[in-house]
């Protein structure tokens, strides 16, 4: 045993003195392979992190935007929500997954043209799909619930949770007008 350990060391230091005298040869070209292996592995993990936000984006646009009826919701692009919200004087913000009894209850009113005549004003969207945990921790909210929020100068002024209501046909447009005016000038 003590033998076959023996004869592994000595191939392997015949390997890496065979390799250390390649790469002396060979110095540069050996260090310009190394510097583009690194800068490819390097550009490939950057455009992994961009085209996940964007593979995202195009997914909330396809499953979720495009089915939105509604000429009452405005979809808010994914991960905009904090900027949109600092930069808005006052917006009012709908958070809900885009499934769920409640869900289909708000559309189906939303898409209702006699509920709809009803509604004073126009509100974002933001479907809870991904960082569902995060986002439920920072609005202080349950993201299997549809809740709707006021923001006045980045701070939240006023919000109500559809499935609180008492009766979901005659108090969500009312509690939805009581909500301050989104569209106020900066």
């Amino acid at each position: 045993m003590k033998r076959y350990l023996t004869l592994i060391k000595e191939k392997s230091l015949d390997l890496w003195e065979r390799f250390i005298n390649i790469v002396s040869e060979n110095e540069r070209r050996s260090l310009m392979i190394t510097a583009s292996l690194v800068l490819v592995a390097l550009i490939f993990s950057v455009s992994v992190l961009f085209a996940q936000k964007t593979i995202r984006q195009d997914q909330l646009d396809e499953l979720v935007f495009r089915s939105l009826k509604s000429d009452h919701l405005i979809p808010l692009d994914y991960q905009t929500v904090d900027q949109k919200v600092k930069d808005t004087k006052a917006i009012s913000i709908m958070f809900s997954q885009p499934r769920g009894t409640s869900f289909e209850n708000v559309m189906t009113l939303l898409d209702d043209p006699a509920q709809e005549r009803m509604l004073n004003r126009r509100f974002y969207y933001y479907p809870i799909v991904y960082d569902s945990e995060a986002i439920a921790k920072k609005y202080r909210l349950d993201p299997r619930q549809v809740t709707f929020i006021f923001f006045h100068n980045g701070k939240e002024k006023n919000r109500f949770v559809v499935e609180g209501l008492d009766d979901l046909n005659e108090a969500f447009i009312p509690e939805l007008n009581r909500l301050p005016m989104w569209n106020l000038k900066k």
